[in-house]
């Protein structure tokens, strides 16, 4: 029974310490456009391993589908493009802004609320719970 107890405490520490690896700060979602289901969310990511780590799916209740995306110029034109996984280098950080990384929110349940909880999931299987704040680009 206690190898039990041990195996079962090694497994929940092995997960909350690779969690913790991964810091989010700064998270925001910028309020959506009247009459429009969608936006943009932007967030930092630190991860303080010595291992890189791969943003791999971002969930929240109040989105129907969240994907993460970068920007390119191309023949002077500026143009989206989807991830399937966004790099996290060890030791590193990576900045999602306007213009440049970020999340596309799409299908959001209207209106939304100051506060919003989102899952962020990595490739090795670690989830981080977080919320970001609404925030309105005329302000």
């Amino acid at each position: 029974m206690m190898k039990f107890w041990l195996g079962l405490c090694a497994i929940f520490l092995s997960s909350s310490v690779s969690a913790a690896d991964i810091l989010v700060t700064d998270a925001k979602v910028r309020e959506p456009v009247p009459g429009r289901y969608m936006s943009a969310g932007f967030l930092t990511l630190k991860n303080t391993s010595d291992e890189a780590r791969s943003l791999v799916s971002v969930k929240a209740p109040w989105a129907g589908i969240i994907e993460i995306h970068t920007h390119t110029h191309e023949d002077g034109i500026m143009k989206m493009r989807q991830l399937e996984t966004l790099e996290i280098p060890a030791d590193s950080s990576v900045v999602l802004k306007s213009g440049g990384l970020h999340l596309m929110l799409f299908r959001l349940q209207l209106p939304l609320a100051d506060s919003l909880p989102m899952t962020l999931c990595f490739d090795n299987g670690d989830c981080i719970d977080t919320a970001a704040q609404l925030y309105s680009p005329l302000d």
